[in-house]
């Protein structure tokens, strides 16, 4: 198998460091604390972890890394799963996980075991697993390191992962089938809803076509790890971009639906609507609870103005007004259809457009800097771009106005 051209490692190495950078931005600079665009961000990062096993068996460069050679099995076999849990989340409007969502990724623990023999060896004994797959197109396929027969093991953790990724696509079916569809009315419920549709159909022809191509390796018709590597590539950069051009799937679906109501033993022995118990996260939010939110916020801005704060967090809403803070998240995506930081410069820009109709005089005799900074923001243009974003002017157009 001769060494792939750099036309070939060079766009995939820089996919995947961009899937890594994605991932973790999404993750880490996620202040919100939303948690259906953290379970994206899992999701993108098992997929790069993926890629770059795959890009350091096309490059060859296990011979450099040894230890690292079946090292991504895990988060490979955990991105159906955190499909599943990320579409569910979404469609269900769910802000925590379920009990039970530690058995999807069971397989992928026990699949990762079967290993531990191979990953107990010294890096000499893996170079030569490592170079007999480089010599022969199937062996590595076949997997002859784990404790499963040869050639089983990627069988088992594609057609798993196939299995989950239909269970994700009957979840959708039945949403978009029950009375939950109403939501769908919204022009942003609809973006994001075939944005979930599209991620699914890409993961499941993914995963497909991983399937196929395996088969094939194992015939030695095709060179090892170079069509995975394609496919994997497409599907990073499928998600790159539409988060590029489509940020505000991040938000989740906009509008309430009322919630079963429980029966008498069903109902909590507690009076505390707002704190959860030690050790528990609510997961869902009722239509009743997102009024009372809703007053508890507006009064509270309306009385205290905590916006015109700068750096204001949603850490220090969540402490005023006694909320969650992941639940204050999912209750202003879901609410206002924009995130935390959006919210809180629009109630800035709000304040200023009642500044310009009560005291244009006043503004005239500040600098943008001065006027941007009371309202709360940190910077001429964040201010700028804030006021803009919100009413299609910029600050100096709305003060001639007045």
């Amino acid at each position: 198998m001769g060494a792939p051209s750099l036309w070939f490692l060079m766009p995939v190495g820089f996919f995947c460091m961009l899937g890594f950078v994605v991932s973790l931005i999404l993750f880490f600079y996620n202040k919100d604390q939303s948690f259906s665009p953290r379970v994206l961000a899992g999701l993108l990062f098992c997929l790069s972890v993926a890629l770059f096993g795959y890009l350091l068996y096309v490059s060859r460069e296990f011979r450099r890394f040894p230890h690292l050679y079946r090292a991504p099995v895990f988060m490979t076999l955990s991105t159906a799963p955190l499909l599943y849990i990320y579409v569910r989340s979404s469609l269900e409007q769910a802000f925590w996980f379920k009990k039970w969502d530690i058995l999807l990724f069971l397989p992928a623990a026990v699949y990762t075991a079967q290993f531990i023999p191979f990953y107990m060896l010294p890096a000499s004994e893996k170079l030569h697993y490592i170079e007999k797959a480089f010599e022969n197109k199937s062996f590595g396929a076949r997997e002859p390191e784990g404790l499963l027969p040869p050639g089983i093991g990627f069988v088992l953790r594609m057609g798993y992962s196939l299995f989950i990724t239909l269970l994700t696509s009957v979840l959708i079916f039945r949403w978009r089938n029950s009375d939950k569809r109403q939501l769908l009315q919204i022009r942003q419920n609809k973006e994001i809803f075939g944005w979930l549709c599209y991620l699914t159909v890409i993961l499941f022809f993914t995963f497909l076509v991983l399937g196929i191509g395996h088969l094939f390796q194992l015939s030695g018709v095709f060179e090892k790890y170079r069509l995975p590597t394609l496919v994997v590539t497409f599907t990073i950069l499928f998600i790159t971009l539409y988060l590029l051009f489509k940020p505000n799937i991040l938000y989740g679906l906009q509008g309430w639906l009322p919630l079963p109501v429980p029966s008498s033993d069903q109902l909590p022995k507690h009076d505390v609507p707002d704190k959860e118990l030690p050790g528990t996260k609510r997961q869902l939010i009722s239509a009743e609870q997102a009024m009372v939110y809703r007053q508890t916020i507006e009064q509270h801005f309306c009385a205290q103005q905590p916006y015109l704060k700068q750096q204001y967090t949603i850490k220090d809403l969540s402490e005023e007004v006694n909320i969650p803070s992941y639940l204050l998240s999912a209750f202003v995506n879901q609410e206002y259809g924009k995130n935390f930081s959006e919210y809180i410069n629009d109630n800035r820009v709000n304040y200023l457009l009642q500044l310009a109709e009560k005291e244009p005089e006043q503004l005239q005799k500040f600098t943008l800097e001065v006027v941007g900074q009371n309202c709360g923001f940190k910077s001429r243009s964040s201010f700028i771009a804030a006021v803009k974003r919100k009413t299609g002017k910029t600050p100096s157009e709305i003060f001639s106005k007045n």
